[in-house]
C-alpha cells in the first residue's frame, strides 16, 4: 500500500512538472497612424529590452510592426501572459507616444517614420538601427548599440557619449568635429549650420554614425 502511494505520489509530481515546462511563445503589433491628421512632431519610445528599427519614408503616417516574445525562464508562473499586453498609442502636446508597459518581455520594432518626425528612444539592454535621417533625434540606451545613418543635411549639434564602448564616425565634412577618447569611454561633438539636433547617449556599448553626403535634403 505504502509503494503504490508513493508511485502515485512520483506520477502526480512528474505530471505537474510536465504541465509547468513550456516553450517561449510570441506575439505581434501591427499599425498604423497617420502624422498630418493629427499635427505630430516628435515620436517617443520606451522599449526595455528589445531591437528598434527606423527607416525615414516620404509618407505621412508612422507605420510599425513589434514582435514580441516572452523572456521568462520557460516555467509556466514566471511567463508573460502575452494575450494581455497592450501597446499603448497615446498622444500629448503633438507627440506620439508609443509603448508596451512589461518588462519580461524582447520587443524587436520595425517601423517607418515620417522625415519630419523627431524620435526619442530609451533602451534599456538593445540596438537602435536608423536608416535614412534627417530630423532631430534623441537616444539613451544602457546597454546596447546605436547604428544611424543621415542623409546630407547640415545638424546644428551632434552629440554622442559612450561611458564603455567606442564611437564610429564617416561624413559630417560640414560641420567641426570633436572626438576625446578616456581610457574605456568615448565622446563625439560635431557643430555645423544646421537646425536639426543628435543626441544619443549610451552606458556600455558603440555608435556608428555615417552621413550620405550625395543623397538629398
Amino acid at each position: 500500500m505504502k509503494k503504490g502511494f508513493g508511485l502515485l505520489i512520483v506520477f502526480i509530481a512528474l505530471f505537474s512538472l510536465s504541465n509547468i515546462v513550456v516553450a517561449k511563445d510570441k506575439r505581434t503589433f501591427t499599425g498604423s497612424i497617420d502624422v498630418s491628421e493629427q499635427a505630430l512632431h516628435e515620436l517617443v519610445m520606451e522599449v526595455p529590452v528589445g531591437m528598434v528599427n527606423v527607416q525615414v519614408v516620404d509618407d505621412g503616417a508612422v507605420t510599425y510592426r513589434v514582435d514580441v516574445e516572452d523572456n521568462s525562464s520557460g516555467w509556466s508562473f514566471f511567463a508573460t501572459d502575452l494575450d494581455a499586453l497592450v501597446l499603448s498609442t497615446q498622444v500629448t502636446d503633438q507627440t506620439l507616444h508609443l509603448m508596451i508597459d512589461e518588462d519580461g518581455i524582447s520587443q524587436d520594432w520595425t517601423l517607418n517614420v515620417p522625415k519630419e518626425l523627431a524620435l526619442q528612444l530609451q533602451l534599456g539592454v538593445g540596438n537602435v538601427e536608423i536608416n535614412g535621417f534627417s530630423q532631430t533625434l534623441s537616444a539613451d540606451i544602457g546597454v546596447g548599440s546605436a547604428w544611424v545613418g543621415v542623409n546630407s543635411t547640415d545638424y546644428e549639434h551632434v552629440r554622442a557619449a559612450v561611458g564603455v564602448g567606442e564611437i564610429q564616425v564617416h561624413g559630417f565634412e560640414q560641420g567641426n568635429l570633436v572626438k576625446e577618447r578616456v581610457i574605456v569611454s568615448d565622446q563625439l561633438t560635431i557643430t555645423g549650420a544646421g537646425t536639426q539636433q543628435i543626441n544619443i547617449e549610451i552606458g556600455v556599448g558603440d555608435v556608428n554614425l555615417s552621413q550620405d553626403l550625395a543623397s538629398k535634403t
